[in-house]
């Protein structure tokens, strides 16, 4: 029987009112404990030294690109970097090389996840079959066999028929579609915000009217047919009051948005770090910053931030993306879009709290407490909190340390992050995996 005791930490989750310094006993894979004082002898004992003690991360967007693009991250290495960066389940896309969108591909990944995995990797499948959006999936075999849910990501379903048609099936298996939302026609060979950065740049915008489209005709087909739909990767203002007003009529609509939008801008694209250039040369763009959808404005990163803050925004998710040094190395419109973004999604948040700007609890509402109670009603799976008889995955952070961030810092395949060069507040400094410390910085 495996028993570790953690003393002396700052016992921090808001679902379950933990916010005081204390001990917690892990048994096996489960939390068995929590008290302000836990005395037992014979045992192994870590001491906190009151560094923040919180729920395992949970991650619903990550791509592994395994199979097909092992040279910019597989299931070891990103899992591995996921552990690093906090996070103890993760849902991988299903953009893959093949599509994961029948079940002898999902079944032949789920070795490699098997036999490679430091973490809980969960599998979707695509929405439509080659992700060209005509033929669904069997939604109801993959269901059976363990696909927590189903996303096209990287593409839009165009036909409003396919997707109500998917959303319908996909909720009868008490799961959901997790939507893409840019309108293809509009976004086709864009690569950055419209408005002065495209212009400056000389770029062929991406706009945020192809996002709100989508947004907006998803959540009427949501409400129409009484459907729960997840839209993906939110980036500006008109999305969210889209959304804000949609859960104030009581649709059923999961909303997410991810650490680089709530912290960079699209003056980041100019490769300053947020500053603006007062002149433009062949150093005044950063390919590490081209995303999809596009860094936004200044009012729209703020809007997002409030939409966390209040609620509208229920899941930050990191969109870990990774790529090669030369798939970046390119024109910023030739550039792979993507960012790495596993192992610095929560410190980034954790500037965001230094600065004021996010609630702490509200981090760790969007990424444990709310995807946790989601994969709970699908999968039974007690995760996503520091409660009595559930998972022992959690995660130790010592706000008092900064995070230096540069080339040696990843262990993921890839370093394509437009925060290479940065100090961060706080650093994660253990993370324990079904009740085992798999990772632990030592510096």
């Amino acid at each position: 029987m495996n028993k570790i005791l953690l003393k002396n930490y700052h016992l921090f989750d808001p679902s379950e009112k933990l916010n005081y310094f204390g001990d917690l006993l892990i048994q096996d894979d489960k939390i068995k404990q929590i008290s302000p004082s836990i005395e037992l002898s014979d045992i192994k004992i870590i001491n906190g030294n009151g560094k923040l003690l919180i729920p395992g991360l949970i991650d619903f967007h990550v791509h592994y690109r395994d199979p097909g693009e092992t040279y910019k991250e597989d299931i070891k290495t990103g899992s591995e970097a996921s552990l690093k960066g906090g996070f103890t389940t993760v849902i991988m896309m299903a953009n893959t090389n093949p599509t994961m969108d029948n079940l002898s591909a999902i079944s032949d990944q789920k070795k490699i996840i098997d036999q490679n995995s430091r973490i809980r990797i969960l599998q979707t499948s695509s929405v439509t079959i080659g992700r060209k959006g005509k033929e669904l999936v069997d939604i109801d075999l993959l269901s059976k066999n363990g696909i927590v849910s189903f996303s096209d990501d990287g593409d839009v379903i165009s036909d409003p028929k396919i997707l109500h048609k998917a959303l319908s099936l996909a909720n009868k298996n008490n799961r959901t579609i997790l939507e893409h939302c840019e309108e293809h026609d509009q976004v086709k060979d864009g690569s950055v915000n419209e408005g002065s950065v495209s212009i400056r740049l000389g770029l062929k915008p991406r706009p945020k009217d192809a996002e709100i489209a989508c947004v907006k005709r998803d959540i009427d087909l949501a409400k129409k047919n009484n459907l729960w739909i997840y839209l993906q990767h939110i980036s500006c203002k008109e999305s969210i009051d889209l959304i804000r007003n949609a859960k104030n009529q009581g649709v059923k609509v999961t909303s997410e948005v991810t650490p680089h939008h709530l912290f960079m801008n699209e003056f980041w694209s100019y490769g300053k770090k947020g500053e603006v250039p007062s002149w433009i040369d062949l150093s005044s763009y950063d390919t590490n910053t081209r995303v999809n959808p596009p860094l936004r404005s200044e009012i729209d990163r703020i809007s997002l931030i409030e939409a966390v803050n209040d609620g509208t925004i229920d899941i930050i998710a990191t969109d870990h993306a990774p790529h090669s040094f030369g798939d970046k190395l390119n024109t910023f419109d030739s550039a792979m879009a993507g960012i790495n973004g596993a192992e610095t999604a929560l410190i980034t948040l954790l500037e965001l709290v230094d600065r004021k700007e996010i609630d702490l609890e509200k981090i760790i509402k969007t990424m444990c407490n709310n995807p946790g109670e989601i994969l709970n009603n699908i999968l039974n799976l007690n995760i996503g909190k520091i409660k009595k008889d559930y998972k022992a995955d959690l995660v130790v952070i010592d706000n008092n340390d900064q995070t230096k961030i540069d080339d040696d810092f990843f262990v993921s395949k890839s370093s394509n992050s437009p925060l290479l060069g940065s100090n961060m507040k706080g650093k994660i400094k253990m993370t324990f995996f079904d009740g085992k410390l798999l990772f632990e910085d030592k510096e």
